[in-house]
């Protein structure tokens, strides 16, 4: 998955003019089509199980990556690909925030120095010269 991020965020910026929105939304449909057979239980999902992964569809699988192709356009895209970091250690805080479940002390830290190192390239970046930003 790394690699397919890494190979989408550089053919994002190369081919900038092109619209890749579509591109993403084709390949949320299709990675939906792949998982199916993996779907365990489906059939007896719920109502409020359905809302929950209705929500999770809609704001962090096509939201999230829209934003993500749009933005990704302005950055360079070894920047674009180190804030697409911070998806895996906001992720805890996000179902901290939704459901209230405490994530364990290990989770805090490790997400905490991975949060740091972005912000810490983020803010470094911004001090560089725009011309060797480019690059």
């Amino acid at each position: 998955m790394t690699l397919a991020i890494a190979a989408m965020t550089v053919t994002i910026r190369r081919h900038h003019d092109t619209p890749m929105v579509a591109a993403a939304a084709l390949s949320n449909i299709l990675g939906s089509i792949v998982s199916i057979p993996f779907a365990r239980g489906l059939c007896s999902a719920t109502e409020s199980d359905l809302v929950i992964l209705a929500m999770f569809g809609f704001f962090q699988a096509a939201l999230g990556l829209t934003l993500y192709v749009l933005g990704s356009r302005l950055l360079p895209s070894a920047q674009a690909s180190l804030i697409a970091t911070l998806e895996t250690p906001l992720m805890p805080f996000w179902v901290w925030l939704a459901f209230q479940e405490t994530p364990a002390q290990r989770t805090m830290v490790g997400g905490a120095l991975v949060m740091a190192a972005v912000i810490v390239d983020i803010i470094s970046d911004m001090h560089l010269p725009a011309k060797s930003q480019q690059n």
